[in-house]
């Protein structure tokens, strides 16, 4: 009987092992695929930042705006504009120092400390606009931003905007107030 119940509990055993080995499998090949994945996803990511790239081509005080000419010298569309971010750093009429990280807005006319996208032209003379797929702004296309400002930019001062992409590509102009 003994003989019996020792190959029942080892039966037993090699059952519980086998399952605890299964089971550490699944669990390892899960982490392993899910691994794989983030680094795929990665991988995705840094190859669209390297392909990412745009050129602050002019920027400018307009009265109480600011204006921004930004060219897509890189090859992948770009659109997401709320996810932007604009940076201007200023001097205002008393020559204080301003730094404003301003809100995108889909109003043509952008409250204080606010910006939209005025325009997209089809290229960098700033001629026709764009007709091919509206509001994205395509490789060689320009994105004409529309900034206020408040307090507003003094004059005779020098100043400086940095644009950010929403996926981290940022370019940066001096300008004069």
């Amino acid at each position: 009987m003994t003989a019996m119940s020792n190959a029942i509990v080892a039966l037993v055993v090699i059952a519980l092992m086998l399952i605890a080995t299964l089971t550490w499998s699944q669990a390892a090949f899960s982490s392993l695929d899910s691994a794989s994945q983030s680094l795929k996803e990665t991988t995705q990511t840094t190859q669209e930042v390297a392909r990412t790239d745009i050129t602050v081509m002019r920027a400018q005080r307009n009265g109480s705006f600011v204006e921004v000419y930004v060219l897509n010298s890189g090859k992948v569309h770009l659109a997401q504009f709320v996810n932007w971010d604009l940076v201007i750093q200023y001097y205002d009429a008393g020559k204080t120092y301003h730094i404003s990280r301003l809100s995108y807005t889909e109003d043509s006319n952008p409250g204080n400390n606010q910006w939209t996208v005025a325009d997209i032209y089809f290229d960098s003379s700033l001629g026709p606009k764009e007709v091919y797929e509206p509001g994205i702004l395509n490789p060689g296309e320009v994105l004409f931003m529309k900034a206020r400002l408040s307090p507003a930019v003094g004059s005779e001062t020098s100043n400086m905007v940095t644009v950010s992409t929403a996926n981290g590509v940022t370019a940066s102009a001096q300008f004069q107030g």
